[in-house]
């Protein structure tokens, strides 16, 4: 991880990172430019974390633990004196949960589904999906663990900010590609995203 922090100093402000797997007491990382958030669950891995530059002269960024508090998903909001309304950012693992055999047993199910925002907020949501949908991939015809996901996006209005068809998930052993790693963001964003 420092590597990331390292090659995104002084080239981003926001670093939003999926997997760490890493537990919960155990998270120490620290970087002289950035700061971590993570979620306030305990004891258990902590798959998704955030980290916000210090010292951030444009924007204020907070946790939202009070709209999701899980080790696959945690919610910020970022404000700043040019966007009228808070953005909601969402970073969500789409894991599969330890005691379920359906499909219905995912994070997008389990967590994002319950999330329910006014039509007006602005949302971006960063996410490690596991889905397979041609929206983002033309060549998929059998569709997985996308449901919930195409229900959530369509119903909160938000655009694919992925250019569609372009592999960003590369196995080397296999040789196969996918896109798994995706973003959505809310119509009103439009004007504020460049991909």
């Amino acid at each position: 991880m420092h590597a990331y922090m390292k090659f995104a100093k002084n080239k981003t402000d926001i670093v939003i990172l999926q997997e760490s797997w890493m537990k919960d007491e155990n998270i120490t990382i620290s970087h002289s430019s950035f700061t971590c958030i993570k979620s306030n669950v305990q004891n258990t891995y902590v798959r998704v974390l955030i980290f916000v530059v210090k010292n951030a002269k444009k924007f204020t960024c907070t946790s939202r633990s009070d709209i999701v508090n899980s080790e696959d998903m945690q919610a910020i909001s970022i404000a700043n004196n040019k966007i009228q309304r808070r953005i909601l950012l969402f970073n969500i693992y789409n894991k599969k949960s330890q005691n379920a055999d359906d499909e219905q047993s995912y994070t997008i199910e389990q967590e994002l589904a319950k999330v329910m925002l006014n039509s007006e907020q602005k949302v971006i949501i960063i996410e490690d999906f596991n889905a397979h949908h041609s929206w983002w991939n033309a060549k998929i015809s059998n569709f997985i663990r996308t449901k919930a996901l195409i229900n959530w996006v369509n119903l909160h209005k938000c655009n694919l900010i992925n250019t569609s068809d372009i592999n960003i998930y590369h196995n080397y052993s296999s040789q196969l590609s996918s896109i798994l790693d995706l973003a959505f963001a809310s119509k009103n964003m439009r004007n504020h995203i460049k991909n």
